[in-house]
């Protein structure tokens, strides 16, 4: 490596260490440079609407792919400017610490600056965590939800593809599987909504002996979980 490489690498450093961070503000959704260099981040309200609407839809029950068709549906551009919108796309932006107003520096770094490829940094480099940095779009505590969200998801063993904001939270206490939701007398006054194991009558299989549970019911006991 040549010496004004790694003296420019050295100065990145000291500034991302001093509380400087650099954004690539024409790609990055939600916020725009600020007037004043003292300022990093001034959010951008328009955009800010999109990032404030994949957090509620993402906590409202929708997966990554299906917040990704919605915004694609509406004709929302990506970060990139472009009619298509990952999946992974919307991930960062929901695991984008940078939402709730803090700032973690030196993510990636370039082993090569002959090269100048960006390389994900996995402990090979310092990083420099800063809270309160800017203004958030998202409040820190309505981030840290979607995290432990994400993490909840995760865990779950199944394929997480939810309709409904109650459908993949309902577990199954026999088997495992999800509760999901089920129309019953859907023609006429009668008409309700219930919760079943979805695997309660799959083929030969032991029938589950958890019961079945009417939506109201399952909205109380959530308020009164979240009381």
């Amino acid at each position: 490596m040549c010496k004004n490489s790694s003296s420019n690498g050295w100065g990145k450093r000291k500034k991302y260490a001093d509380g400087q961070v650099v954004v690539a503000y024409r790609n990055f959704l939600g916020y725009d440079k600020h007037v004043n260099p003292k300022i990093a981040l001034k959010i951008n309200e328009e955009e800010a609407k999109i990032i404030r609407r994949i957090y509620a839809l993402y906590m409202s029950g929708k997966t990554p792919q299906a917040i990704a068709k919605i915004l694609m549906d509406d004709g929302i551009k990506s970060p990139m400017g472009k009619d298509k919108w990952r999946i992974s796309t919307v991930l960062s932006i929901l695991k984008n610490e940078k939402y709730k107003g803090d700032a973690l520096v030196q993510k990636t770094y370039v082993p090569d600056f002959k090269t100048h490829k960006p390389k994900k940094n996995n402990g090979e480099m310092p990083q420099y965590y800063q809270e309160n940095h800017h203004e958030p779009i998202i409040p820190p505590h309505e981030w840290d939800l979607v995290q432990v969200e994400i993490e909840r998801r995760k865990g779950l063993g199944y394929k997480y593809n939810c309709t409904n904001i109650f459908t993949c939270k309902l577990v199954c206490g026999e088997c495992g599987g999800f509760y999901g939701a089920k129309v019953w007398h859907s023609n006429d006054k009668y008409r309700k909504i219930v919760f079943q194991c979805n695997h309660k009558y799959d083929g030969d299989k032991k029938r589950c002996e958890t019961p079945v549970v009417a939506e109201d019911d399952v909205k109380r006991m959530f308020i009164d979980a979240y009381a």
